[in-house]
């Protein structure tokens, strides 16, 4: 990072004339720091920003190579696919509670984070990463959309969500990490999540996700996210992923409480309106607000389709398969993302990234998900689909012409 500070306070150090639009920018830009510094209270951090922020400004001005902007960018491409604060793990041997007054011994899978090369990644995705941060106050938290990027199969998203006095929305530790992900807490009055605006009239398209929270960054009022993201269906040019914040009237664990038990009652009693009354009155307070995250576009995405041999599509951050071709499982079989056991990555220098294997227990991936026949992954790093040789799915070869 010294040379680049160094470009940094070289750019900073010139007279520039900054258009009225850069100026309106900064504005902005100085507006978003001064919310984020009221949360940290970490004022070096917030002036080191600005700092980055003006002189991303003055590059806007003086039209300085585009490396130079990648290079600020590097915590967000870090965050995303790097491995700077991300800990890698071991097949992690543990116990879980069986809900029967037990434990039950379970083994999850290991994990490894990979450097990101910073070029690289500006070359092959950042005309696709949104231009500047969305930040969002909801109650005493404080959501900021940092970078976020996406193809046909998901998305990866980066952000911090904070809160003055400590982050209560979100429950995160190293167990939530190495297995489902961070998951809101009962006691806040919201949540969040992706879905997309379509431009047909087909269901709504939502991102199944999986949040990992950098622990060695984060402190106790901000939390620096990244979140996995498959869509449920796949995604169409035109269609527009939406940031959409449920805001409830109370919070969850209150009502919880207003929902009836259903023990022991038949479907007709259960379907009875009374008992329903007072939960409905207050989800009929429930408020939503969606905000378009990214006018980028989509990640290009690349084919290889054997026919009845084998179907693909895959990007530098996620891939798709086909289940229903080449792999002799039924169609009931194909929809289960288990039947994937194997997945592989080989490069045209020789080098190999496992994405998945059951048997040895490596699942070197964000998340996974079944969306009927299709087997959705989304990477835990970026690919440079040029090096490409070819792609191994359970025993079947795909190769890369």
């Amino acid at each position: 990072m010294g040379g680049t500070e160094k470009r940094m306070n070289d750019i900073l150090s010139q007279d520039v004339q900054i258009s009225d639009v850069v100026e309106q920018r900064m504005k902005d830009t100085y507006e978003i720091l001064r919310r984020r510094q009221e949360i940290t209270g970490k004022e070096r951090s917030c002036t080191k920003r600005l700092r980055v922020a003006a002189a991303v400004a003055a590059i806007v001005c003086l039209g300085v190579p585009s490396a130079v902007y990648a290079s600020m960018k590097a915590g967000l491409f870090d965050g995303m696919f790097g491995n700077a604060t991300k800990k890698s793990w071991d097949v992690i041997h543990t116990e879980m509670d069986n809900s029967k007054g037990g434990k039950t011994a379970i083994d999850l899978p290991s994990r490894e984070f990979v450097p990101v090369d910073e070029e690289k990644a500006e070359e092959q995705i950042g005309q696709w990463v949104m231009d500047e941060p969305i930040v969002k106050q909801i109650g005493e938290h404080v959501l900021t959309i940092e970078s976020f990027v996406y193809d046909s199969s998901g998305a990866v998203m980066y952000y911090t969500l904070g809160r003055k006095g400590g982050v209560t929305a979100l429950k995160a530790d190293e167990s939530t990490n190495t297995a489902k992900g961070a998951m809101f807490t009962d006691d806040v009055d919201f949540c969040f999540s992706v879905q997309c605006k379509m431009t047909g009239d087909e269901d709504t398209i939502f991102a199944a996700d999986n949040t990992y929270v950098d622990l060695e960054k984060s402190t106790d009022e901000l939390f620096y996210c990244t979140s996995y993201m498959l869509w449920s269906d796949d995604m169409k040019e035109g269609d527009i992923p939406q940031l959409v914040i449920t805001k409830y009237p109370d919070i969850l664990s209150e009502l919880y409480k207003l929902q009836p038990d259903l023990t022991g009652m038949t479907k007709e009693e259960a379907a009875d309106e009374t008992l329903w009354k007072e939960y409905q009155e207050a989800m009929d307070k429930v408020q939503t607000e969606a905000v378009d995250i990214s006018d980028k576009g989509q990640i290009p995405v690349r084919e290889i389709d054997l026919g009845e041999q084998g179907h693909l599509v895959y990007s530098p951050i996620a891939v798709r398969v086909d289940m229903s071709k080449g792999f002799g499982l039924s169609d009931v079989e194909a929809q289960d993302p288990g039947n994937m056991k194997y997945m592989e990555i080989k490069f045209k220098d020789g080098s190999s990234y496992v994405v998945s294997d059951s048997e040895n227990m490596i699942e070197n991936n964000g998340y996974i998900l079944g969306a009927g026949e299709w087997y959705k992954t989304v990477f835990n790093r970026l690919i440079d689909t040029d090096e490409i040789a070819e792609i191994i799915v359970n025993d079947v070869v795909f190769p890369v012409e």
